[in-house]
């Protein structure tokens, strides 16, 4: 009877601890998520399983967030990898199944999906479970050359995979800070506050002027609290001098780093003014007011590695889906603006303990 108990209970073991691995898998899952999307105001995230085969080597789920701010609900597509614990969010594309070389294969879809002719790379070295980054790249009047997309091809060559790539054993505040990187950011506060604040923003962007007016005056009031990067994002497609005005921003906080601020205060304060004149004449005049050497500036404000630097910089905020401005991130945790913002000041004074 004993043995007979037990060969029970041996059976039915894999089931049990099925049973319990599913909600704790799924729990983790949505963690990972909520970490990994931008905060929301009433937020409610759920991951499903989609009960179908995707990209080999990887477990496919719904990934939905809903929230009272319609522009920060989303639905798209979350792979995990059971063998790696490596996590992607983002879009899936299936792939032609033809005998065209894979590359070929991707631009197609990529063209069709951007609406404009693009071509792909594939990079020769695996990363786990088999995928390989991809590069897909189309020309950009607005940033004088090509501008690149990244994503990843499965292990069966069949999925293309446009989104975000981490670990389910690494945080993804961690991940996205790392990606993005911070080299182009200008600093300023106490660098040993355990409140690290970042700002992507566009200075051409009516919003980021807007949110700058409400958030400037508490982050000056206490720059003792936190840690606070500015980093370009300028959505150079759309925004006529968005680019020129991030590259000079780049350049003064090099030659003249004491003036940064001034010039941020005054572009997000004169953006109609601005508009109405050719930039570099703004610019250069801005300069020569403020006393700064303008050869030493003009050297990087029109130099050619300066701006690949900074257009890919704004490409890999894209890869990890900072697409809008402006965009915060308070700890590792992203927050857009909205129409208002009252959401993320409320974030930001409670990350720094103000009222």
């Amino acid at each position: 009877m004993k043995r007979t108990l037990l060969a029970t209970l041996l059976a039915l073991l894999p089931f049990c601890v099925l049973a319990q691995r599913a909600p704790t898998l799924n729990g983790a899952l949505t963690n990972f998520a909520s970490r990994s999307l931008a905060k929301c105001p009433e937020a409610k995230i759920s991951v499903v399983p989609l009960g179908q085969e995707g990209p080999r080597g990887f477990t496919l789920y719904t990934l939905t967030q809903e929230s009272s701010d319609p522009s920060c609900q989303r639905k798209t597509y979350m792979l995990h990898s059971p063998v790696s614990g490596q996590v992607l969010i983002g879009t899936i594309f299936s792939l032609p199944p033809d005998s065209r070389p894979l590359t070929a294969r991707i631009a197609e879809v990529g063209s069709a999906a951007l609406k404009e002719p693009v071509s792909a790379t594939v990079a020769p070295f695996p990363l786990p479970d088999g995928i390989h980054a991809v590069s897909i790249v189309k020309q950009s009047k607005a940033a004088g050359g090509g501008f690149t997309y990244h994503g990843f091809v499965d292990a069966s060559n069949g999925y293309l995979i446009v989104g975000t790539r981490g670990s389910l054993n690494v945080d993804p505040g961690k991940s996205l800070i790392d990606t993005i990187g911070l080299g182009g950011a200008t600093r300023r506060g106490n660098p040993k506050s355990k409140v690290q604040i970042i700002e992507l923003s566009d200075f051409e962007c009516p919003t980021c002027a807007k949110a700058h007016k409400k958030v400037e005056p508490i982050i000056a009031k206490n720059l003792d609290k936190v840690d606070y990067y500015r980093l370009d994002l300028p959505l150079f497609e759309h925004h006529e001098w968005a680019l020129a005005a991030a590259l000079g921003a780049r350049a003064i906080s090099k030659v003249a780093p004491a003036k940064y601020w001034n010039y941020v205060n005054f572009v997000y304060e004169n953006q109609e003014t601005i508009g109405k004149q050719p930039f570099d004449k703004f610019y250069q005049n801005w300069i020569e007011d403020h006393d700064i050497n303008w050869k030493a500036i003009e050297k990087i404000y029109r130099s050619p590695v300066e701006k690949k630097a900074l257009i890919d910089q704004v490409s890999r905020a894209f890869d990890n889906g900072v697409l809008s401005t402006p965009t915060y991130i308070i700890n590792g945790q992203v927050l857009g603006f909205g129409p208002e913002g009252q959401f993320t000041i409320d974030a930001i004074k409670s990350a720094l303990g103000v009222k």
